[in-house]
């Protein structure tokens, strides 16, 4: 009796080591498309390689029929669908595959990684909705095949041989492309300069001698200067603060020539907070400068448009200077009155929604003096802290 655990064990090896059958009647396949998932189109031309490696490997694989080309055409137009729109939008991959008889939709995907690409083979099961995904990774064409082993194997339950000596090619080779260079220009000294997410080195603080960055591939990059606390770039119109950043595309040997926008952060501010300003002396000639409406708008930090208008509305009486300004900011107004006062300056400050408006008569020298500005109260100095 002991000795029957020892015989089961010994059969199931053995039947575990006999290759699978052919099953009883083929299953319809039909392939939809093979994505590419990297950002850089140069590894473009892999999809064909793949698609046509993986696709001779289905046509002669045992106990697998694939759909024709031309029926899933004709559904996907009829349905008014797209091909690519099928890897994403299992439902209707799903009803394409019940239009054409197929049992199983499969689709591929990939990403190339420097020497080797990484390829994932995805198949549903129209009937049940069940899926499967396999992945290898490696540089020749046994890595497709490899992958289309495990898709047969999945699909009929015997596993293929698809890999051979002659797999051995690979299908990553990027063209040998000219490196190319960065010239990084900067009027702020000693600013740390990142290239891709490493330290490349600071900023001469010199505009017209820029920092060299040499023997970079082609492709996509990124470069970002830190300067920190206090210097960067504003964004518009939340007001946020970051460091100066750009993404950029560089061709075979081309250097491209970069423009720092790191900035002061109180100087942007105080760009932003100042909507008008003006001053002059009350005479003649100026008195149509004092009677004027002024109108601008400006976004809020909400992304919001307000519209603004300022009437300072002077008048003189008996030597004195009135002036009985009104101000709308957006959604509110406020009417509002100043008189000058000989040898003093009289000054009125009020706030309007999001508007701040000064006035100034300044009559202690003998002239009258007008002095007014528009500030906003939703941005400050120092505000970045």
């Amino acid at each position: 009796m002991k000795r029957f655990p020892c015989l089961l064990a010994l059969v199931l090896m053995v039947a575990a080591a006999i290759p699978a059958q052919v099953p009883d009647r083929t299953v319809m396949v039909a392939f939809t498309a093979v994505r590419n998932l990297d950002i850089d189109p140069r590894s473009d031309y892999i999809g064909g390689i793949v698609q046509g490696l993986l696709l001779y490997d289905l046509t002669r694989a045992p106990g697998v029929t694939l759909v024709d080309r031309g029926s899933l055409d004709r559904v996907l137009a009829e349905q008014e669908l797209q091909l690519s729109g099928l890897v994403d939008d299992r439902t209707s991959a799903l009803k394409v595959g019940n239009l054409l008889g197929a049992d199983f939709i499969v689709s591929a995907e990939y990403v190339a990684m420097s020497a080797e690409v990484l390829i994932t083979i995805r198949v549903v099961a129209v009937a049940t909705g069940r899926s499967g995904a396999f992945a290898e990774r490696g540089a020749g064409e046994n890595t497709v095949h490899r992958a289309a082993e495990s898709l047969v194997h999945y699909l009929t339950g015997s596993r293929p041989t698809f890999v051979d000596t002659s797999g051995d090619r690979s299908i990553v080779s990027l063209k040998n492309e000219s490196p190319g260079s960065v010239a990084l220009h900067s009027n702020i000294i000693r600013a740390e300069i990142f290239m891709d997410g490493e330290f490349a080195g600071y900023t001469t603080g010199a505009i017209d001698v820029p920092f060299e960055i040499a023997n970079l591939p082609p492709g996509k990059h990124s470069i970002r200067v830190h300067l920190g606390r206090g210097f960067g770039v504003v964004k518009l119109p939340e007001v946020t603060f970051s460091d100066w950043e750009l993404e950029f595309e560089l061709k075979p040997g081309e250097r491209k020539v970069l423009r720092d926008q790191t900035r002061d952060f109180n100087s942007v501010l105080y760009g932003l907070q100042y909507l008008a300003r003006d001053s002059f002396y009350w005479k003649p000639d100026t008195r149509a400068k004092a009677e004027k409406t002024f109108e601008l708008s400006f976004q809020d930090r909400a992304g919001v448009v307000v519209p603004v208008r300022l009437s300072l509305r002077p008048e003189e009486k008996d030597g004195i200077l009135h002036m009985s300004p009104t101000l709308t900011a957006g959604d509110a107004s406020g009417a509002f009155k100043l008189v000058g006062e000989p040898g003093k300056e009289m000054e009125l400050t009020e706030i309007v929604g999001l508007v701040r408006l000064y006035v100034s008569i300044d009559m202690k020298y003998g002239n009258v003096y007008i002095e007014f500005d528009l500030k906003r109260t939703d941005i400050r100095q120092n505000m970045y802290d």
